[in-house]
């Protein structure tokens, strides 16, 4: 008896997305048991009439654009599964992805993230599961390499959200997304605070899912810039234990010059500029929670540093 499985899918002006991804859920050869829609109020109407021309499907309407964090966070408090995927509105799941995560269900994994791929190349590799550096800058695992090369599961630091299935023990513990992220890096974030808490996480080859890579805010957006600049800080200052947040401080502000020189090249210094003024702004807030996470935390700094990537500067570079 496999345990029950809940789909949540945050759209936001998914009109051309939408209905190409609840066709992929809905098509599964071992269905979900909830498949909820959270609609953060899109003005293009994306989410009207879903209910009549997918009956399986519910959909939550905000009354405003929380964010993806917080729409996940609804979804995840509107489902009774025994565990949760959390899905992006422009991807398209193989008909077996359910299947192929199931199997791979056990006590020794905790959350399981896809072999994600370009749709519009899926000889090439979006995401096999999210890395993390020593500065806290996430990245995602074999990005642009051949998907032919991703042929065995294998243990991954985090989870890509745009396909991902976490234990509902996980999310609760967690208390599932931060929701001052907004969006990006949210699901970094809570992979590093679920690794810190001895959460693992398994890479499912077979669980292959096509994306429309950053279709709703672009790559080089003012939004795109924005969250990404400023919501990597706070990982780094909230989740990093104090004696390795120490060791390569120096880094991660040779990081922030180097990524300040290239946003500027990009056009796109004051985005980056008041990402990391807003960070400063509440920095208190999270150095409060800073410490909760660090005092809860069960795996200690030695351990975590096995699996953070001293490399930083290439895996930026991809």
């Amino acid at each position: 008896m496999h345990p029950t499985a809940a789909a949540i899918i945050v759209n936001y002006n998914g009109q051309e997305t939408l209905h190409d991804c609840l066709q992929s859920v809905t098509a599964q050869s071992i269905r979900f048991s909830e498949i909820i829609v959270v609609d953060n109020n899109s003005p293009d109407r994306s989410a009207e009439g879903l209910e009549e021309e997918f009956p399986q499907v519910r959909v939550i309407r905000q009354n405003s654009n929380a964010g993806y964090a917080a729409a996940s966070n609804v979804g995840i408090t509107n489902c009774g599964s025994d565990l949760v995927a959390i899905l992006n509105n422009d991807i398209i799941l193989d008909n077996k992805w359910l299947e192929n995560m199931l199997a791979r269900v056990s006590p020794d994994w905790d959350f399981w993230t896809s072999l994600v791929v370009f749709a519009d190349s899926p000889e090439a590799v979006d995401s096999a599961g999210d890395g993390m550096t020593v500065i806290g800058a996430a990245y995602k695992s074999g990005h642009r390499q051949s998907s032919s090369l991703f042929s065995k599961d294998r243990e991954s630091f985090g989870a890509c959200a745009a396909a991902a299935l976490y234990r509902r023990e996980l999310l609760d513990v967690t208390g599932g997304f931060d929701e001052d992220f907004f969006l990006i890096y949210e699901d970094a974030d809570l992979s590093f605070r679920a690794r810190l808490l001895g959460f693992r996480c398994l890479f499912v080859h077979q669980a292959r899912v096509y994306h429309r890579v950053n279709f709703s805010i672009g790559t080089f957006s003012e939004t795109y810039v924005y969250y990404g600049q400023r919501n990597s800080e706070t990982v780094f200052w909230k989740n990093m234990p104090g004696s390795l947040l120490l060791l390569y401080l120096p880094e991660r502000i040779l990081f922030n010059l180097l990524s300040f020189a290239y946003f500027s090249w990009k056009g796109k210094p004051f985005a980056f500029c008041r990402a990391k003024i807003d960070f400063f702004r509440s920095l208190f807030t999270i150095l409060h929670r800073r410490r909760a996470i660090q005092i809860e935390r069960k795996l200690s700094a030695r351990e975590l540093r096995k699996s953070l990537d001293r490399n930083w500067l290439k895996n930026r570079l991809k």
